[in-house]
């Protein structure tokens, strides 16, 4: 059935239904402020559905989520930032940003909250709540492209005294309590006090046996208090106080699908069963650059099942298996290594004045709202994953035994304001280097991580509008409004494993970052022109360059210093050692902070009411809104390498600190040693084993000690080098003005059509604005063409609606359809291996179905239903899809060159992401460099078999290397400058070079959703077998496969890989800061394409032309790598469901004393995509929910009693789930319904 049939077909039998229903109404009228004034609900040209205080107990709607049950076209999600946010008829807000707007606004009293705690605050004391649904930029202005929630609290009532109490207990250990009073002071003043208290244990359960404390639980408590005054009949002050204070253990998603992954690269498998498998142990963030570092014991697989097309299970070095973990298998259910921390505490404060005119009425509103929110989460136990340090970190210093006061393994340094308000990031004080260890959260014996988030949000309003009454054809609303928010937010990831890089960073990365660095201060020598060449852009080169120059500039008073002790030593020699001495990486957790996000939103806004007709008005609204937005951001990871003096033991050896006593400067520093062009072997170590260049053999940071701007006063010199970048510095960078300004007409023209008393008929047309943003801070230089900024949201709709109402048989019946259009509707995206937000082109259309029922025939009965249909376009869009970067999964094809999915290979890099390698140049290189691993070493070994020496073997090595020369660019690379024909720019290459291209696993990625990836494995490094291979080229007999498994599309000479093979290695080593272009696999490339010319019989040499550079970005052509392909998105549909559903029945009767109230409702959603990627595997499945509940209240009493049942049936009802990055594996963290709870609750009236 196509869309335009199913829509066609819901607005016909909506508007069948609703136009039949003629007769006076007798029903009980519900008066809304849909249009900023009171007006019956069924005389509002506005798709509204409204609740009162009685309707929100009755169909328990205690919570923003419950909301969504009962309206038609509205959907809630809660959020990791803890404010949870509303979708009505589908729209929503995608973009993540602290400047990112809601797409639909939460109103208390008809005023704006912006970011607000409606995932925690229950509806205390509410005299209604109205939903409006579709655009209300006129009334209500900023951020309602998709409608507005608006919470009309209780006010006193000035008659009389009473009050009501209620207790509630339920399952989970639930306790609630709460009291309302009304207290009439005198005849015109007059006191409201509500108050609630929420107690419960966490559905959760931790299935870590050495956890400690609640997990999941709630506490939380809220208050209010309303005076009002009535100065005058015409006059009324009144006076708001709302506070609440949350300090729980929520935790933020509730389980994590994952069918384990066939390769490392896949992680997880995307669109597999929806099942709880571990994660493939070597796929994220924090296990990857650890084995590469040498960290982490390497888990090698159970190589029985490392044939091509199977999963992989990896066994320890110790024997055990990722699964002799104790891995959650359900929802609910974590294994984790602490409770979660969830604290909010919110106050707001609302002062209206209201004075009535004899032709009109005046309201003054202002606004103040304070909010703090913190929460942070942690990963797995020790009991869930068999993964451990290597017996090399176990040995490290700062590894610590079990008689340590924070136990066993390395410190895990974290820090924030709200737990350790005493380490301060800018004074270089965080996590480990924070004095007096009050940094470290324990220390642990695996890797262990977390992440925290954090928000100070102020806002205040002021809001001044007149809405007349005249007696004539005509009436008016006018009205402005001004609006100024501050927040100030920051979000941090931790790892014990980036910890670990602080204190002692792994040759991998210390080898890269050393090279960037060293790069830098030539940049800062040889100028930005000549720079330029090096990194490939005018713009890079001279960023570069200023940078290098920066730092050989603040060396000048190091310089003096040498100079006054008898020592001649240049900036540059002097920042090559400090560069060769980096030891560290400081911070040690990732944080981005938005120091300051400033909103200052003015608008005015009129509405015109003509009485054009007998029965037919016409309202005519505008709204002019001004947005200023203003940012201070930053993002501190690995920004300021640390460095410390060279070890006592090679002193002599190293260079310019060459004594190594604390802080000095040397009499005689060793500047022949080499740092002033490369640096010196014998100064380096690599993980204590043999000095090979890799880690510089310091004395290495030291827990508790603060790096200084010197190192003087550090027992081992530690030494920052350089400075934590300014706020906003990537945008002053780049000319970017942290300032910008988003302003928008908008308006709204209505005819309504009162048929008779009983129907009327409605068509409008409105607009609606949402302001654009900044997105977050990045090295444009690095990512050029990638913007800092995304535009504002506009929308424009055409609704028709009708409303009814049949008195003879007690039904009212509410039906609209409606047609939105969409210019930049805000979505995140990736540009340039970036996360930015950007808009697209949407069109969205719908039907809604409210009916509502007491038939006088059967006193007591109610009944109540709505039906909404939605769909959705998105119009012209491509986007790269994170977990599907070569579009493997999607089966992408394209006769544009290297469009396709089998041009490329999917590989991670040292950090854990993915990213693609052109595949069959990848394939030519591979199989060349497997010859020169390959056959010199079977040279040397057949050499020692035929009784040679060592020097025998060696030359037997030497001599078949130098065989390959002719026929093998790596080859030629590697020995050109021993035999002095290396041409003119060309650059040659080193054996360590070669290891940019890890052997460990080979694989391809799968081809189709739910498929495995393919795998093999080549472990003989490492003391395991080689599956990828034939045995003639040294596969392990027994596992060895007939045919190599290895791709590249001419057969090598060793026999290790050929056109018949299909997989490539898993992990590959890419250059990072200035050698982006030029390090890692960009430079085993170059080396291809330099040597082509040096070689013959080859088929496949590699070219690059001068317009191309190896890492494609917006503004260059890359030839060999890619960050991934745009996907065309024009024509899917928004993760929305299409058809919601609800139905609600009650029965009042009496017996005896008592009236007897039961109640059933029915809730049902359809299926939904789960991202706008449209991936039918990865839909999140149709739910439906039955709640229950049973009233019983004396007729001679006080008291009532409520018995309460949700989800009846106990299903695990999935509402959105949301898919990690590569850098976790692809897992997928889904959020649910809770299970089935129950209780009863006890209410005393007096």
């Amino acid at each position: 059935m196509s869309k335009l049939f199913k829509t066609c077909l819901a607005v016909v039998a909506s508007f069948f239904l609703a136009s039949t229903l003629y007769a006076q109404a007798t029903i009980e009228e519900v008066i809304v402020t849909a249009q900023r004034t009171e007006q019956s609900l069924q005389d509002v040209p506005i798709a509204v559905s409204a609740f009162t205080d009685e309707m929100l107990t009755d169909r328990q709607i205690e919570f923003a989520s419950d909301i969504q049950l009962q309206v038609p076209g509205v959907s809630y999600s809660a959020t990791a930032f803890g404010s949870g946010g509303f979708a009505i008829r589908g729209i929503s807000n995608f973009a993540v940003a602290a400047s990112a707007d809601a797409g639909v606004e939460l109103h208390v009293n008809g005023l704006p909250m912006g970011n607000t705690s409606t995932n925690e605050q229950g509806f205390l004391d509410m005299a209604r709540i109205e939903v409006l649904r579709g655009p209300q930029g006129t009334l209500f202005g900023r951020n309602s492209t998709g409608g507005v929630i608006n919470l009309i609290t209780a006010r006193p009532d000035l008659d009389e005294f009473y009050g009501n109490a209620t207790v509630r207990a339920g399952k989970y250990n639930q306790k609630e309590a709460e009291v309302m009073l009304n207290i009439p002071v005198s005849d015109t003043l007059g006191l409201r006090l509500a108050y609630s208290n929420i107690e419960k244990d966490g559905v959760f359960k931790n299935m870590y046996s050495q956890s400690t404390g609640d997990f999941d639980s709630r506490d939380s408590y809220q208050w209010r208090a309303t005076l009002m005054w009535e100065a005058t009949d015409e006059t009324t002050f009144t006076l708001i106080h709302n506070a609440f204070d949350e300090e729980s253990n929520r935790t933020q998603a509730d389980g994590v699908w994952c069918e384990t992954g066939g390769n490392l690269v896949q992680g997880c498998v995307m669109g597999g069963t929806q099942q709880f498998q571990a994660i493939h142990p070597m796929s994220n963030g924090s296990t990857l650059p650890g084995l590469l570092g040498g960290t982490l014991g390497f888990y090698t697989p159970n190589i029985t099942n490392g044939a091509v097309g199977t999963g992989t299970t990896y066994n320890g070095v110790a024997g055990t298996t990722v699964e002799d973990g104790v891995v959650p298998n359900d929802y609910f259910t974590a294994n984790v290594w602490r409770s979660p921390t969830h604290d909010v505490q919110e106050s707001n404060s609302q002062f209206i004045l209201d004075h009535d005119f004899d032709n009109g009425a005046l309201t003054v509103s202002y606004n103040n709202k304070k909010r703090q929110f913190y929460r942070d989460t942690s990963s797995l136990s020790s009991e869930a994953s068999a993964i451990r340090w290597s017996a090399a970190v176990q040995a490290l210093p700062f590894y610590k035994t079990s008689s340590d006061p924070n136990g066993a393994g390395l410190p895990l340094g974290y820090s924030n304001d709200r737990i350790s308000p005493e380490c301060a990031i800018a004074e270089f004080k965080a996590g480990i280097f924070c004095p007096n260890s009050a940094g470290i959260r324990g220390n642990h014996i695996l890797p262990v991580s977390g992440d925290a988030f954090a928000g100070d949000y102020k806002s205040t309003t002021y809001e001044v509008k007149y809405v007349s009454d005249l007696d004539g054809m005509f009436n008016f609303l006018v009205g402005g409004i001004d609006i100024s928010n501050e927040t100030n937010s920051y979000y941090d990831v931790y790892a014990s494993g980036i910890t670990l890089n602080a204190l002692h960073l792994p040759s991998a990365i210390a080898t890269s970052t050393r090279a960037a660095y060293h790069g830098v201060i030539t940049c800062g020598i040889i100028g930005a022109a000549a720079c330029a060449a090096v990194t490939g852009d005018a713009a890079s080169g001279a960023a570069t360059a200023a940078l290098g120059a920066g730092i050989l500039t603040g060396l000048a008073p190091a310089v003096a210093a040498y100079a006054a002790n008898g020592v001649t030593v240049t900036a540059d020699v002097l920042a090559r050692d400090m560069v060769s001495r980096i030891d560290g990486l400081y911070t040690e957790f990732f944080h981005n902070v938005t120091d300051a996000y400033n909103l200052d939103s003015k608008a005015i806004f009129a509405e015109f009411y003509f009485d054009v007709a007998d029965g037919h008005k016409l309202t005519l609204g505008l709204r002019q809104n001004e947005d200023v937005k203003k940012v201070s951001v930053n993002a501190t990871f690995y920004k300021v390498p640390l460095l410390s003096n060279w070890a006592t033991a090679s002193a002599a050896a190293c260079g310019i600190q060459a004594n190594g006593t604390a802080g000095s400067l040397t009499a005689t520093p060793a500047v022949g040693n080499g740092f002033a062009v490369a640096e010196n072997a014998a100064c380096f170590t690599s993980n204590g084993n043999a000095l090979d260049g890799s880690q510089a053999n310091t004395q290495g940071q030291q827990v508790g000690q603060t790096p200084t701007a010197t190192g003087l006063g550090n027992t081992n010199g530690s030494q920052i080098f350089g400075a934590l970048p300014a706020n906003n510095a990537d945008y002053t960078a780049n000319g970017v003005n942290p300032v910008k300004e988003f302003s928008e007409v908008t308006g709204r023209l209505v005819w309504d059509w009162q048929i008779n008393d009983d129907v009327l008929l409605f068509a409008s047309f409105a607009q609606g604005f949402k302001g654009g943003g900044f997105n977050p801070p990045f090295n444009a230089a690095q990512f050029p063409d990638t913007p800092f900024a995304f535009e504002s949201t506009e929308v424009q709709s055409l609704e028709i609606g009708v409303k009814a109402s049949v008195p003879e048989v007690g039904l009212i019946a509410n039906a609209s359809i409606y047609y939105n259009d969409f210019k930049n509707y805000h979505i995140g995206t990736i540009r340039n291996e970036t996360a930015i937000n950007t808009g697209l082109p949407l069109e969205n259309m719908g039907a809604e179905l409210e009916l509502y029922l007491t038939p006088p025939d059967v006193p007591g009965l109610t009944f109540n239903a709505m039906l909404s249909y939605q769909n959705s376009e998105i119009g012209s869009f491509s986007s790269i899809n994170p977990y599907d970067l070569g579009g493997h999964y999607r089966q992408q094809t394209s006769s544009t060159a290297m469009q396709s999915y089998t041009d490329w290979h999917v590989a991670k890099n040292q950090t854990a992401n993915s990213f693609l390698v052109n595949k069959t140049a990848l394939g030519y290189m591979y199989g060349k460099i497997l010859d020169v691993q390959l056959i010199p070493a079977a040279a040397a070994a057949a050499s020692a078999a035929g009784g040679g020496n060592a020097a025998a073997q060696a030359t037997a090595s030497a001599t078949a290397l130098a065989n390959l020369r002719g026929t093998n660019e790596i080859a030629f690379g590697l020995t050109c400058t021993a035999v002095g024909d290396c041409d003119a720019g060309d650059t040659a290459i080193t054996a360590a070079q070669l290891v940019n291209i890890v052997p460990f696993e080979m694989s391809a990625h799968a081809v189709g959703y739910g498929n495995l990836g393919k795998v093999c494995h080549f472990l003989t490094a490492v003391g395991g077998g080689n599956s990828c291979m034939p045995v003639a080229a040294g596969g392990t007999a027994g596992i060895a496969p007939t045919t190599s498994l290895v791709y590249s599309p001419q057969a090598n000479a060793s026999g290790s890989a050929g056109p018949t093979g299909e997989l490539l290695p898993s992990i590959i080593v890419r250059g990072t800061g200035t050698a982006l272009q030029t390090g890692g696999i960009c430079g085993l490339f170059k080396a291809m394409t330099d040597f082509a010319d040096d070689v013959t019989g080859g088929a496949n040499e590699l070219t690059i032309g001068a317009n191309e550079v190896c890492l494609s970005t917006a503004t260059q052509t890359g030839k060999w790598l890619s960050g991934g392909l745009e996907q065309n998105l024009t024509g899917n549909e928004m993760p929305f469901a299409d058809l919601t559903l609800s139905l609600g029945i009650a029965y009042t009767f009496q017996t005896a004393n008592v009236e007897v109230t039961p109640r059933l409702d029915y809730y049902y959603q359809s299926e939904a995509y789960s991202d706008v990627f449209n991936i039918e595997t990865l839909k999140i499945p149709a739910w439906d929910e039955w709640n229950f509940s049973l009233f019983l209240v004396p007729t001679d009493g006080d008291w009532n009693v409520r018995f309460w049942a949700q989800n009846l049936t106990d299903d695990r009802n999935v509402t959105g789930s949301a898919v990690g990055n590569s850098s976790v594996g692809h897992t997928t963290s889904v959020f649910v319904r809770e299970p089935r709870s129950f209780g009863m609750a006890f209410g005393y009236d007096f």
